[in-house]
């Protein structure tokens, strides 16, 4: 394990037929590789487990025992899905609201009438 961890310290996913490698060597040595997945940058963490979903759900498993959780960053745990992501939530309520005076806007000039709002 102390060679994957190197090879994260030295940016391992700039090298596609290195990357490639040690995510199969991760994926074999599940889950003592756990640890060293989860060191990954939150991108790379997330390209890992896309490219090799056998990974995901274990290791999430690993990742929510309370010891781990708590020292892992938050941006690590939205990757894993652990944590809700605090920009896809605040985009949804915005949309939400800025979405609804326009539906409104729309209705009401599809029907030619002008509510009262509108007029405000």
């Amino acid at each position: 394990m102390e060679i994957l961890s190197r090879l994260v310290s030295k940016q391992i996913w700039k090298y596609p037929k290195l990357w490639v490698g040690f995510l199969r060597c991760a994926l074999l040595t599940k889950p003592q590789s756990f640890n060293v997945l989860l060191q990954l940058p939150p991108p790379q963490l997330e390209s890992a487990l896309n490219r090799t979903a056998a990974l995901k759900a274990p290791l999430v498993v690993y990742a929510s025992q309370p010891n781990i959780k708590s020292s892992l960053p938050r941006s690590v745990l939205v990757v894993l899905g652990i944590a809700p992501d605090p920009q896809t939530s605040s985009q949804a309520q915005t949309g939400d609201t800025s979405n609804s005076g326009k539906d409104v806007t729309v209705e009401n000039s599809k029907t030619g009438e002008t509510s009262n709002s509108d007029k405000e």
